[in-house]
């Protein structure tokens, strides 16, 4: 589960987390830090869209002609 950090506390997995750092620690132990104030969970965010393909390519080539 990503939480953030609050306040420095220790977790046994990560050693000492500091305050306003996002971590990926184990579920249960989340729980209990969250329980305790120390973390707060980090929502989801959505993956930002990829821009969309252009097809830029020339179709006609307007050229003068000589003269």
């Amino acid at each position: 589960m990503k939480v953030k950090i609050l306040q420095k506390c220790f977790a046994g997995t990560g050693g000492n987390l500091m305050p306003n750092e996002v971590h990926d620690i184990e579920d249960r132990i989340a729980e209990k830090l969250i329980n305790r104030g120390y973390v707060e969970a980090v929502k989801a965010e959505k993956p930002k869209a990829a821009p969309k393909k252009t097809n830029r390519a020339v179709k006609t080539v307007a050229t003068p002609e000589d003269e």
